[in-house]
């Protein structure tokens, strides 16, 4: 047991190290006009399905954008709620910036979402791709900002993460945890090496046309669920990365809104996520076993038995999680009450893993009304 939490803590040591120069090395873009004489159009682009909730503070954030050169598209994939109606009554509120689409049928092969962004980006006529999802809400610098720093940094590719807006319990476990893999497990320099270890996010991704149509747009994903990582990793091939910067201060983001939704929002992406590997998810699962759950029990039962070095041990790997935590807590203004609750986000995440699995065996990977069965 001792070797087992050594080795815990010199992995946790490892990943707060690394989190520590990620987030350093982070771009965080700050609100700012746009300055310049001229400006490339952008095409903001926003599919939709089922979204009736959400769809209208989403398009009006984006309508009343302090840029000069824009357009805003949405695309209603076959909604069977208001959606249509709702977008309707946008339209006449906005009808010199907002362009309606109706979607086509979803056709054999493809995945919801990358029909939808794939149809919107044929409509596009923004030298710029900003795709960005319905459960978005943009502050009215957010566009100039992000294209302001795009110019600043030379980027054709960018991830912009979002405040993150977490109600109930179940966002709070999962949520900040993608954060914690992404900045605490990767150093960046091996991301340059390995485009496999980049990853992209559909809130909010700039891109450029000539090389969104270059990588073969969402055709070339369509029929991968975590459609926004793949398109990240051609990216990444391509450029040698796939750039993230912060946003918090531009646009925030209520991705679910209960248990039951979190649990299937990620059911739906984590498996195949994972390239339907086996040995893959065990790997997660263990390893989530191994440095999250198992040293504060170690503590615990160290306490109770006797064994004062299991607490010792247990106690400072279950700190440095807390530490790895923490950090990305700061970042990005997660809740930060949530910090000491590693042990059950690691489960919750386990669950959600196996879960994953289990809808994959039994091609029932769905959401919003459809099914998919694994590629």
């Amino acid at each position: 047991m001792e070797l087992v939490l050594l080795t815990a803590i010199g992995v946790l040591c490892f990943f707060n190290l690394t989190c520590a120069l990620n987030l350093r090395r982070l771009p965080r873009l700050q609100p700012r006009a746009w300055e310049a004489p001229s400006a490339p159009k952008v095409s903001v682009l926003i599919p939709a399905r089922n979204e009736e909730q959400r769809i209208a503070p989403c398009v009006r954030s984006l309508c009343r954008q302090q840029y000069p050169n824009y357009e805003v598209l949405v695309l209603d994939d076959e909604s069977t709620d208001g959606t249509a109606a709702v977008l309707e009554q946008l339209q006449a509120e906005f009808p010199e910036r907002l362009r309606v689409i109706r979607g086509a049928p979803l056709p054999k092969g493809w995945v919801g979402k990358s029909w939808a962004c794939y149809q919107l980006a044929q409509q596009a006529q923004g030298e710029w791709l900003f795709f960005t999802d319905a459960d978005t809400v943009h502050t009215p610098l957010c566009l100039a900002s992000v294209m302001a720093a795009r110019e600043q940094y030379g980027w054709r590719f960018l991830t912009v993460m979002p405040d993150e807006e977490l109600g109930t319990l179940s966002e709070q476990l999962i949520i900040p945890l993608l954060a914690v893999f992404y900045f605490g497990y990767v150093p960046d320099r091996w991301r340059r090496l390995f485009p496999r270890f980049n990853a992209a996010g559909g809130q909010a991704l700039l891109i450029e046309g000539t090389l969104y149509w270059q990588l073969g747009g969402h055709a070339a994903v369509r029929s991968e669920l975590a459609e926004d990582l793949a398109l990240g990793q051609r990216a990444a091939a391509l450029l040698g990365s796939a750039p993230v910067a912060e946003g918090t201060q531009l646009l925030r983001c209520r991705m679910y809104t209960s248990a039951a939704e979190v649990i299937a929002g990620f059911s739906k992406n984590m498996y195949p996520a994972m390239g339907y590997r086996w040995w893959v998810l065990l790997g997660f699962v263990v390893h989530l076993l191994w440095l999250f759950v198992l040293p504060p029990a170690a503590a615990v039962a160290g306490l109770l038995s006797g064994e004062l070095l299991w607490s010792l041990l247990g106690g400072i790997a279950y700190g440095l999680a807390t530490v790895l935590r923490w950090q990305v807590t700061a970042a990005f203004r997660f809740p930060r009450t949530q910090i000491w609750l590693f042990p059950l986000s690691a489960l919750f995440a386990a669950f959600i893993g196996v879960n994953s699995f289990r809808w994959s065996l039994q091609g029932r990977l769905r959401w919003k009304g459809r099914t998919y069965s694994p590629a």
